[in-house]
């Protein structure tokens, strides 16, 4: 049995440290040594302990000058700097991160299971129903929209233009009333309408370039495409309340709301331009009728020497109508019709 020194094991051990690889470049590869290299002995890199003459050191310190075929190999300064400029590394097995294998990941066990697709296939089914649900009620808002949309236009545009094809027609009938022969009873020189005819036109500048004819009667059918007189008040320029209601459309009675106190309204007659000026506005229930009374608010009072009333009203609120816009004017001036036709400038300009 061969018994080795502790000096030969560790000059074992660091020529396993320090072996060079195949990869490693030493300037002293292709060098032979100066001199023989001297065997190892027991005292080589021994160190005696004080007092133990003779006794190797347990811990042995290899020697200050060591053998230059045992040297770490140096590496040219070039590949040096090129290895310390790579911080990220390979995609080795000594990489920080795992490399992701190129092999599809295999499934979980019980994928495959009948009862795992059914449930899959019940949830995506209830996603479905869920998404639908969401997207028909979307379809129904936009559609609802649209609807609104159209109606507002049709309100706007198509309305306005129905009623001002037909206040022409009515114009035209106009001229041709005053124009005949009067028999029986009148009203400024023309005879008394029936339901529906024409008897006056309004102007009032400050809201409206072109003027409205006014037709008899109140009801639905009278009013469709003109402002329409209350049967039981006053006509034109008499004392009591001329009282006229016409729709809530912008052809119509919609934009009274902009008369303020101190505008003029002008009403033309066959004989005569009434002028009536704007004293007040208010907002009434849709039950409200003393708003008719021959002394507007005042229901049962006689009209007094100053009670020559105009009252215009339309539904309120602009898109409902459960309330009443009402606009009440005085007369203040009548001016005889010029056979012409010529209009007064309270007609015409709004500052007059």
């Amino acid at each position: 049995m061969v018994t080795r020194s502790p000096y030969e094991k560790y000059t074992g051990t660091m020529e396993a440290k320090f072996q060079v690889s195949d990869q490693d470049w030493s300037p002293f590869a292709n060098e032979s040594p100066s001199r023989p290299r001297p065997s190892p002995g027991p005292a080589a890199g021994a160190a005696k302990i004080p007092g133990r003459a003779g006794v190797p050191s347990p811990h042995p310190r290899p020697s200050s000058t060591p053998d230059p075929d045992r040297t770490t190999a140096l590496r040219p300064p070039g590949l040096a700097k090129a290895q310390r400029a790579s911080l990220v590394p390979e995609p080795d097995g000594t990489a920080i991160l795992p490399v992701i294998p190129a092999d599809e990941t295999p499934a979980p066990p019980g994928a495959d299971s009948a009862a795992r697709k059914k449930r899959s296939v019940k949830r995506h089914r209830d996603d479905g129903g869920l998404r639908g649900t969401v997207r028909g009620l979307g379809e129904v808002l936009i559609t609802l929209g649209a609807i609104v949309l159209l109606y507002a236009g049709y309100e706007v545009f198509g309305v306005s233009e129905a009623i001002n094809n037909e206040q022409e027609t009515l114009s035209t009938d106009l001229d041709t009333i005053w124009g005949g022969e009067v028999e029986g009873e009148s009203v400024d020189g023309a005879p008394v309408p029936e339901l529906g005819d024409a008897f006056a036109r309004m102007w009032a500048p400050d809201i409206r370039a072109e003027s409205w004819t006014l037709v008899e009667g109140t009801e639905p059918a009278d009013i469709e495409y003109a402002p329409g007189r209350f049967l039981e008040g006053a006509y034109p320029g008499e004392q009591g309340n001329f009282t006229l209601a016409g729709h809530n459309v912008p052809a119509i009675f919609s934009e009274i709301r902009s008369l303020e106190p101190g505008d003029k309204v002008v009403i033309e007659t066959k004989e005569n331009f009434y002028i009536y000026e704007v004293q007040e506005h208010e907002v009434v229930n849709e039950t409200q009728i003393d708003i008719t009374a021959p002394v507007p608010g005042e229901p049962g009072v006689e009209p007094g020497d100053g009670d020559y009333w105009l009252t215009l009203f339309t539904c309120h609120p602009r898109w409902d109508n459960y309330e009443r816009y009402v606009v009440y004017s005085q007369l203040v001036e009548t001016i005889e019709r010029d056979p012409e036709g010529d209009l007064p400038p309270a007609a015409v300009d709004t500052e007059a």
